[in-house]
């Protein structure tokens, strides 16, 4: 053997002697990524997920036959994978423990910060087809909102309100308006046509802006955000004076709103636009 052979083998030797926690995290890491993969793109190959992670076809084989025999997949006809029971049982103790005030706080308090305006997080109680603000953000400024938190309110009124009721299905909606919840500030009925079209703005802008329906004087403006099935969850929003207001719209303060909007989204599963 010559001195290039010998060094040669001493080279494989010590690429072959990884420690073995190296192995261990390399191997949990591409189980987390397989998992993560599985659950973003249902329904493909072996092959598919491969080239989506970037790893070798054998070792994305091995992992997978690992997760079906713990029910974290299934394999389905057509040598495609599914995610198992084992996922969607994990997926569902923990969506109903979902920390939506934690999650949404660190985007209120940028928005706050940002535009000196008050956020407030509102979530949907889809039982009964209400609302309630469950956080808000405060601005240093001294013309702020004391907002009521965890009360139940119509959604049909606000545009913390009815930026989700357009994302809630066509009976739902119908029952929302016949509910007949009248105005806070003007004592107004519900006007069912007015209502229909401002939900046909809202589902097709992405925000919702509504003068005077909750506080005298005050401009509301939200954005939707959504779980991972896709599920209107609640909203992101602001009350600000109507001498504040910066229209025309779309501007920075509705772009802001649908942007972290858009974030929590993706924190909670999110994949559509």
């Amino acid at each position: 053997m010559n001195e290039e052979d010998g060094a040669g083998s001493s080279t494989a030797n010590k690429n072959a002697r990884v420690p073995a926690d190296l192995k261990e995290t390399s191997t949990v890491r591409r189980v987390l990524l397989l998992l993560r993969c599985v659950a973003d793109h249902p329904g493909e190959t072996a092959q598919s997920l491969a080239q989506r992670l970037n790893l070798p076809r054998s070792s994305v084989h091995r992992l997978l036959a690992t997760l079906r025999d713990t029910d974290f997949v299934t394999h389905e006809a057509g040598s495609t994978f599914q995610p198992g029971l084992e996922m969607y049982r994990i997926a569902g103790k923990l969506g109903a423990r979902m920390p939506y005030i934690k999650l949404a706080e660190p985007y209120l308090k940028a928005l706050s910060e940002k535009f000196h305006e008050s956020s407030i997080l509102t979530l949907l109680e889809r039982r009964h087809l209400k609302m309630f603000h469950a956080a808000s953000g405060s601005p240093a400024d001294p013309m702020r909102y004391d907002i009521q938190l965890n009360t139940l309110e119509p959604l049909v009124w606000g545009a913390t309100a009815r930026v989700i009721l357009a994302h809630l299905t066509q009976e739902e909606i119908d029952r929302a308006i016949a509910g007949n919840e009248r105005s806070p500030v003007g004592g107004q009925a519900p006007d069912a046509r007015k209502i229909r079209a401002a939900l046909a703005a809202i589902r097709a802008d992405g925000y919702g802006v509504t003068h005077s329906h909750r506080t005298p004087n005050t401009v509301g403006v939200a954005a939707p955000f959504f779980d991972g099935d896709g599920q209107v969850v609640g909203s992101l929003g602001f009350l600000i004076p109507e001498f504040r207001w910066k229209a025309p719209e779309p501007n920075e303060i509705t772009g802001a709103l649908r942007q972290a909007a858009g974030g929590l989204s993706r924190q909670l599963g999110y994949s559509g636009s």
